[in-house]
């Protein structure tokens, strides 16, 4: 029988960069299985207001602070100046975890003259 040549340094740095990577592989599953996700956490901010021509435009974000989707969600804004209240709503068909989208609400009087308040008012988990 006879003797194995020894491994160059090329084969036993092949070799470590493969367990390397299968152990960095390995770590990525086993961390992707143990993580939780949270829930979707719609939420609404005012942006910023500007006028056009006759009437206020309000621009809010709609931010989901969790990890998983959210559909259908609702977004109200009131604007309350003098005990009178103007709303309007709108709806975002999909936002995923993490995910920004922009709406923009009209009004005929200017919300700095009042209070100006949104909020999400209902979603739903696909």
């Amino acid at each position: 029988m006879s003797k194995r040549p020894e491994r160059t340094s090329a084969e036993w740095t092949t070799f470590a960069v493969a367990v390397a990577i299968l152990v960095s592989l390995m770590g990525a599953i086993i961390s992707e299985a143990l993580r939780s996700e949270d829930d979707a956490q719609p939420v609404a901010a005012v942006e910023r207001t500007h006028r056009v021509g006759d009437d206020f435009h309000v621009t809010v974000s709609v931010e989901n602070k969790g990890d998983r989707a959210a559909e259908a969600v609702q977004v109200v804004a009131s604007l309350e100046i003098a005990g009178e209240a103007t709303e309007g709503d709108q709806t975002v068909d999909f936002l995923a975890g993490g995910d920004v989208e922009e709406l923009v609400f009209v009004f005929a009087d200017d919300p700095a003259s009042g209070d100006l308040s949104v909020k999400v008012s209902g979603f739903t988990v696909p």
